[in-house]
């Protein structure tokens, strides 16, 4: 199992017209048929996908309090009013 890299080893350097325009579009073709073939010869794999849970949602948790953040956050915000960040819509 393997490329053959003939097939899609790059005949030019340069892209440029209409020439390297197809050029390149039989290289991905070739790329893709190399690829599509590698793909048939493994064994084992069903085209069935997906995931079956007894329980499809997570519990919820209490988050944990951060003690620091509002003070953090006052400092950083440009306005404030007391405990209040002021912010105004559109104006960054």
């Amino acid at each position: 199992m393997g490329f053959d890299e003939e097939k899609i080893r790059p005949t030019s350097a340069t892209v440029d017209g209409a020439q390297s325009q197809q050029r390149l579009g039989k290289q991905a073709k070739a790329i893709m048929d190399e690829f599509v073939k590698a793909l048939d010869e493994v064994g084992g794999v069903s085209g069935e996908v997906g995931l079956e849970r007894e329980q499809t949602t997570r519990e919820a948790k209490q988050a944990k309090a951060d003690k620091g953040f509002r003070e953090r956050m006052l400092k950083n915000a440009p306005k404030k009013d007391s405990n209040h960040i002021v912010a105004e819509r559109k104006s960054w």
